[in-house]
């Protein structure tokens, strides 16, 4: 059945609603299995709307990440000016909880990922959005350096590498093993980020960090049905 109210919304929404559908798609069936005429199906829209948008599932992929991106660049334009590299990991750690606890997402997560690793189209895009976000953590790491607030002096490039892949090994665990408790192993992750860096005062963590940020970059593509955390 074709979705109440498809036929009138804006270009940004019928793409909005069509990566939605792939979401379901490719967590359902992975990347391979899945069809353009199963994710037009969950979209509610015919073949020949949905490649006005995307032409490919490769196309869909690519926005996925783009999507991703977006939002992680939003939340950091968030973060207060002068709140200080303790307090805008706190609440980049209260956004990547809502990952690790998003069971599709992690699923998706792991699809991109092993997509990189056979389709070049997809590991530049990937690499271009983590080059991007890691930039901007460098750039929040070297003015940490520049006041004081961390006593480490390596490269601000080197440590946000090693904060995202940090982050993404927690990601890895936590799609392996369901049971896994994502909030102690956040608040462990930024002690032992703030360690590592030699903060000069302690992260509170991701259970008391300010949800406003990610309040304001709630527009990650989900699979249906999962609904932002209040």
């Amino acid at each position: 059945m074709r979705p109440a109210g498809t036929r009138n919304r804006t270009f940004p929404q019928r793409q909005e609603t069509i990566l939605r559908a792939a979401c379901e798609v490719f967590v359902r069936d992975g990347f391979h299995a899945a069809s353009m005429k199963d994710i037009c199906s969950a979209a509610g829209m015919s073949p020949g709307s949905v490649y006005r948008y995307f032409a490919s599932k490769d196309d869909l992929v690519r926005a996925m990440i783009d999507s991703d991106r977006a939002r992680w660049m939003a939340a950091m334009d968030a973060l207060p000016a002068g709140g200080g590299l303790l307090a805008a990991l706190e609440a980049l750690a209260e956004l990547g909880l809502r990952d690790l606890e998003d069971r599709g997402f992690l699923n998706l997560w792991v699809e991109t990922a092993a997509e990189a690793a056979r389709n070049p189209g997809v590991a530049v895009r990937l690499h271009d959005s983590y080059s991007s976000l890691q930039a901007r953590l460098a750039s929040l790491i070297a003015d940490a350096q520049a006041n004081g607030s961390i006593a480490s002096t390596t490269d601000p490039g080197t440590l946000s590498c090693l904060v995202m892949a940090a982050f993404d090994g927690l990601i890895l665990r936590a799609t392996v093993d369901p049971g896994l408790d994502a909030r102690p192993l956040t608040r462990g992750f930024l002690d032992f980020i703030g360690r590592a860096i030699g903060a000069r005062t302690p992260a509170r963590g991701a259970s008391s960090a300010p949800r406003a940020s990610a309040k304001k970059t709630s527009g990650r593509t989900r699979p249906p049905g999962r609904k932002a955390r209040r």
